[in-house]
């Protein structure tokens, strides 16, 4: 098997679909201290960014608005975000990227720190069939189940996706004789190393000099331009 790995947020899409889904949130009256959300998950974004998230301070944050939702109201909620918000932010390299692998008889992978309920529908919009992100903790009851605001298993996240990698291997009983991830994110160095080829897209400024001192190909979809280092 040959994967085609890909991280999400300003890899493929062009922004943060965790940021703008937080922002969908306080529109439908989920939040009930929007300033206060807002400005919390401000500073978790900049330590992001500076590779010091906490990701399960995060979480815990951003899915309290679930707690106690049906998963299906959320769910045509998300499909509703996503036609109307992400959708047109997917950046036009991205599909044709997406497209030049599936040609090439590559299997598809989105693997991202986000949580489960956003990255599948935007994997099914994209047409990738394979998802590793957050899962999300349900509590089921007689005909529906809810949300309780807490996440389940290893995350999605630094080291945590090369083992959600290897997890989804074994499990699917293959293994990949090529492996090629794209990631715009310091975050993400843990399975750029990993992988056979390594492609930082829209970089970060720790990666692209990570990806410069590797000989990482670079690809900067914003000014749309390539760069093989």
């Amino acid at each position: 098997m040959r994967l085609a790995l890909f991280d999400l947020d300003d890899t493929l899409l062009d922004g943060d679909c965790s940021d703008r889904w937080n922002l969908w949130m306080i529109e439908q009256g989920w939040v009930s201290d929007a300033e206060g959300f807002m400005a919390r998950a401000e500073v978790m974004q900049q330590a992001y960014h500076a590779g010091k998230l906490k990701l399960e301070e995060y979480l815990a944050m951003t899915l309290a608005p679930l707690r106690g939702r049906r998963v299906d109201d959320v769910q045509k909620e998300v499909e509703r975000f996503v036609a109307t918000h992400l959708q047109p932010r997917i950046f036009e390299q991205a599909w044709r990227c997406l497209d030049a692998h599936r040609q090439a008889g590559d299997t598809l992978v989105l693997i991202s720190a986000s949580a489960c309920h956003l990255v599948a529908p935007i994997a099914a919009m994209l047409g990738i069939d394979h998802v590793l992100a957050v899962e999300l903790e349900q509590d089921r009851l007689p005909g529906s189940a809810v949300y309780t605001g807490r996440s389940v298993g290893v995350l999605s996240y630094r080291g945590g996706k090369v083992t959600r990698l290897q997890q989804w291997l074994a499990e699917q009983g293959v293994e990949a004789c090529h492996t090629t991830f794209y990631s715009d994110s310091r975050n993400d160095l843990p399975l750029l190393q990993y992988v056979d080829c390594a492609i930082a897209v829209n970089p970060d400024p720790v990666l692209a000099e990570v990806a410069g001192v590797e000989g990482w190909r670079r690809l900067d979809w914003r000014a749309d331009t390539e760069q093989s280092i």
